[in-house]
């Protein structure tokens, strides 16, 4: 079987680029690589120089790390235009896809010619990750395989969100004109496909309950599961996050400047560590706030963990679910989250996990795992229990093999 894979999330730094999104996508390639060839397609960022022995150099080292057949083409993505006007930024966007960002940059020509490159090379199925990496599919209009195609974020879900969320400036509610394009391709693009994957029940329910959509099928966010840790004595607390993700930039000011004088005040020892790249992204960085400690770029998460009392994930915008949070009570560590956080997670609140929305609620949750441990042992062990069972990455593995594997003809 030969597979055409298209995606927008290339991995310019192997050993960097470990985060939710391309662990989502190593665990799909990790399921496809044993059923075929993979035929690649990656848009880059436009400042990366493509030639010959790039392509080749990278072919070879995806290839090496990935432990697949593939064959590789990379595309640069178009640049961003320049702005000349509120018209330009604020309407054009609300008109055509091909004018709203981030889809703008692979709704180009290069870009669609570059698909129906791909589909002329007649791949037995297609996979198409995200809503930017099919936006060229939907406009080449040309014949195309049976497509699997994975909506790990709900993209109008996310984008309203992020409105609600800092920061603000006067023009800003004109973005709510964006949502019906988005919707409106969104929903084209499920159409298209044979099948559409999400992360969660609940996001398999909103576009079957909005849109009465059949063809979605749920494939969980997957983990390797690790041994499990015991807890500190010292209370350590962790935000874990790529700071270059404004819903993660957004929550960890929150969490410093909102929540974390609270837990300070009962526990004047008490640490809370930041970890991720770009934490000067963090508007409070600059403060030097007390007893938090910016790690950055963490590559031994085993580590971290052992030093880790109670994990936070004060999000409250995005999609998707949290990887962060699968990662954490995989390794026996409780977790404080916001209920849009953990939204899609199969984790009961105060039995394998501690929902709090507000500043206080979610400190006064933080300080009751630090006070009590046994508590705190019980709500870990219960949250490890959970991902075991239903997001071992095997697991997982399998069921997206069954999926693929149960493509039927693919004929047009």
């Amino acid at each position: 079987m030969k597979i055409g894979f298209i995606s927008i999330a290339f991995p310019v730094d192997l050993q960097k680029y470990v985060f939710g999104l391309y662990k989502r996508m190593g665990t799909f390639i990790h399921a496809m690589k044993e059923m075929g060839e993979l035929d690649m397609l990656f848009f880059v960022h436009q400042d990366i120089t493509l030639n010959e022995h790039f392509v080749a150099e990278t072919e070879k080292r995806l290839a090496k790390h990935w432990d697949a057949r593939l064959r590789l083409e990379l595309c640069n993505r178009a640049p961003r235009r320049q702005e000349q006007g509120r018209w330009q930024y604020y309407i054009d966007p609300a008109l055509s896809i091909t004018n709203h960002p981030p889809y703008l940059h692979t709704a180009q020509r290069e870009q669609i010619s570059a698909v129906r490159r791909m589909l002329s090379r007649k791949p037995d199925i297609l996979f198409v990750h995200r809503l930017a990496s099919i936006v060229p599919v939907l406009l080449s209009k040309e014949y195309h395989p049976r497509i699997y195609f994975d909506l790990d974020d709900i993209e109008h879900v996310a984008f309203l969100r992020s409105i609600k969320q800092p920061p603000f400036w006067p023009g800003k509610r004109l973005f709510y004109l964006r949502l019906p394009i988005l919707k409106l391709w969104e929903r084209r693009a499920i159409r298209l496909s044979h099948t559409t994957f999400v992360c969660s029940e609940h996001d398999r329910y909103c576009l079957s309950k909005d849109w009465g959509s059949k063809n979605i099928e749920v494939i969980p966010n997957a983990i390797d599961v690790p041994d499990i840790q015991e807890l500190p004595d010292k209370p350590r607390l962790l935000f874990l996050g790529r700071m270059t993700y404004l819903p993660n930039t957004v929550a960890a000011d929150y969490l410093i400047r909102k929540i974390w004088p609270l837990i300070l005040s009962a526990f004047p020892d008490a640490k809370l560590l930041i970890a991720g790249p770009g934490s000067e992204n963090i508007a409070s960085f600059a403060d030097c706030p007390s007893g938090v400690e910016f790690l950055g770029f963490v590559d031994n998460l085993e580590k971290l963990y052992k030093e880790v009392t109670v994990v936070c994930c004060p999000i409250f915008s995005g999609g998707g679910t949290r990887i962060k949070i699968l990662e954490a009570a995989a390794y026996g560590k409780p977790v404080v989250s916001t209920t849009i956080g953990a939204e899609g997670i199969e984790l009961r609140d105060g039995e394998e996990i501690l929902l709090r929305d507000g500043p206080e609620s979610f400190a006064e949750g933080c300080i009751q795992l630090l006070k009590d441990r046994s508590f705190a042992v019980k709500i870990g062990r219960a949250a490890r229990s959970v991902v075991a069972r239903k997001y071992d990455r095997n697991h997982v593995v399998n069921r997206i093999r069954m999926s693929l594997g149960n493509s039927g003809d693919c004929s047009p």
